[in-house]
């Protein structure tokens, strides 16, 4: 499983007109951050996403995407995510500090979102958007970085191992196993073999 909205696609919306954006919460130690890579606050509400409703997303002073990985699912987990967008000379305070000490995002929940504008803002009524997650998971690497000529914030949320495992045919009769002090379930056969129980079929004289 893998965010659909890349590449060519991204292309053909913005030469429709179409603008994306990437929004993030970034659960830092010392202060949440909500960003994206808008050109305004922006203030969603109605999406039914906790994480998203009436709270104010910060911009990043038109963050562009420089690179965001595949954002790859199997039975296996989930892979490793990186993203990096190349930021403003003055990039938010939260970055930097974050970027300074890694107890600030370390082992801390990130979550990633696609915005695909809907409906351009006019005069009378601001812009329409729809909000797609794409990922949720554990930072495990952030940095911003200056090459000279661009500052890049670059982010890793780490990869996810699922664990499947065959169904144990335990029964309530098993309970003991788990809890030794729960003994309900000693009444449990008896009752089922009570003739006198509703809707039981007798097998016996009483």
């Amino acid at each position: 499983m893998r965010d659909g909205i890349t590449g060519p696609w991204l292309d053909a919306l913005e030469a429709e007109g179409i603008r994306t954006a990437i929004m993030g919460f970034l659960d830092f130690k010392t202060e949440p951050a909500r960003l994206w890579t808008g050109w305004t606050a922006l203030q969603p509400m109605g999406s039914g996403d906790i994480y998203l409703d009436n709270y104010v997303f910060d911009p990043i002073a038109e963050g562009i995407p420089i690179q965001i990985g595949e954002n790859a699912f199997t039975y296996q987990g989930s892979e490793q995510l990186s993203l990096a967008l190349a930021v403003p000379q003055t990039a938010p305070d939260s970055l930097v500090a974050a970027s300074l000490d890694s107890t600030e995002y370390k082992g801390r929940k990130a979550i990633l979102w696609r915005a695909l504008m809907i409906s351009a803002p006019n005069a009378n009524t601001p812009a329409v958007w729809a909000f797609r997650r794409i990922r949720s998971g554990i930072m495990d690497k952030l940095s911003v970085s200056y090459d000279g000529q661009q500052r890049l914030f670059t982010l890793t949320i780490e990869s996810h191992s699922a664990s499947i495992t065959n169904a144990s045919a335990s029964t309530y009769l098993d309970q003991p196993l788990f809890d030794p002090d729960d003994t309900s379930q000693a009444y449990a056969v008896s009752i089922a073999n009570d003739p006198r129980v509703p809707g039981r079929l007798a097998t016996g004289e009483n």
